[in-house]
């Protein structure tokens, strides 16, 4: 299931009231705190740095449209790699490499894994949940 179809099964009103709870209690700041624990911890959010530095140095990018664009499009284009272990079809750059080979954004299975954990834990809390299988 898509994340749009996901939303498409509840309310706005439901949806906003499930916000309005996660926002109300810590369930939000505990979701933001292990992503970021789990980002850190992989080196994720220093490679991230580091390639929005190497874009605006570069002049590849100038302006925070164009860096959130490149940005979305590596981290989409790492993790797809990733998950077909490592090969993607055809290559950019010189003999096979650019300077986008240098910086590893694909999202951590951990981060991934641990976030969802935390995400389904605070939901508990605050609402019934029911999987139909």
């Amino acid at each position: 299931m898509t994340s749009t179809q996901a939303q498409n099964t509840l309310s706005a009103d439901t949806r906003n009231e499930i916000y309005s709870a996660l926002l109300s209690g810590t369930g939000i700041r505990n979701i933001e705190q292990t992503l970021d624990h789990e980002m850190q911890a992989a080196g994720f959010k220093s490679n991230l740095k580091a390639y929005i530095t190497h874009l605006m140095r570069s002049g590849e990018c100038t302006t925070f449209d164009e860096v959130m664009a490149r940005v979305n499009d590596k981290i989409r284009h790492d993790t797809r790699a990733a998950k077909s272990n490592g090969t993607t079809n055809g290559a950019n750059g010189v003999n096979g490499h650019s300077k986008d080979d240098d910086y590893d954004l694909r999202l951590p299975d951990k981060a991934v894994i641990e976030g969802t954990r935390t995400v389904e834990a605070e939901l508990h809390k605050i609402c019934n949940i029911a999987v139909d299988r």
